[in-house]
């Protein structure tokens, strides 16, 4: 299996690429508002430290947000560029999977843990894992997400700088962004191949953190 994993769910962008033998080759990079010009190239890049080109990719793994409404649509388009022609496996991830993904352990009876993603507007995308129930989400301003959080929550993602301040700086884990990292979409990724998992092309879409907003067209005069 050769993998390629993209993620371009905010202004943090990573790639990575797993070949058959294990190797992996990752990038991350701040974007400004140029995924589309940015992707490709660290993708190529990855590649041929693996000594791949893009028709070497097997399977390809994408992160499908929330986050940016553009930013979201750039790496599922290229997956889609690279995939349906020669029919490859692709699996869709939620970014708030991948941001969970290095803190799973963590979640149990007795500790949820929520993981943040920016969503614009000063608002924050939050999920809530816990072994109690299944996970739930919503979008709230920093102030009214700190007092929704049980005593004993831990925070984890890239909004959680805008956390800083209204919780304690001991309920954080992980680094400063960028938090994604491109191994976490690999390791989820390589486990649901496995096991058989795919995710079909016409349900290979973004998930918005609001409805998209939709134009009504004029009235014809």
């Amino acid at each position: 299996m050769i993998l390629l994993a993209i993620d371009t769910s905010t202004r943090f962008a990573g790639v990575g690429v797993a070949d058959d033998e294990g190797k992996r080759a990752i990038r991350t990079w701040r974007s400004s508002q140029n995924h589309g010009r940015e992707l490709m190239p660290a993708v190529v890049e990855s590649l041929a430290e693996l000594s791949l080109a893009p028709k070497d990719v097997t399977h390809v793994a994408v992160a499908l947000g929330p986050g940016g409404f553009s930013a979201v649509r750039v790496g599922i388009s290229l997956v889609l560029g690279l995939a349906v022609a020669k029919q490859l496996p692709v699996l869709g991830i939620a970014t708030h999977d991948v941001e969970l993904e290095p803190h799973r352990k963590l979640v149990n009876h007795e500790t949820p843990v929520y993981t943040l993603i920016p969503v614009g507007r000063n608002e924050i995308s939050w999920t809530r894992h816990a072994t109690d129930s299944g996970p739930k989400t919503g979008i709230h301003s920093p102030e009214e997400l700190a007092l929704t959080l049980e005593p004993n929550a831990l925070l984890c993602g890239e909004a959680c700088d805008l956390m800083a301040g209204h919780v304690d700086q001991s309920r954080f884990r992980g680094q400063a962004a960028p938090t994604r990292d491109p191994n976490s979409i690999i390791d989820i990724a390589l486990a649901k191949f496995d096991s058989g998992l795919s995710t079909s092309y016409e349900e290979l879409r973004p998930i918005y953190a609001r409805p998209p907003s939709i134009t009504k067209p004029k009235p014809a005069k």
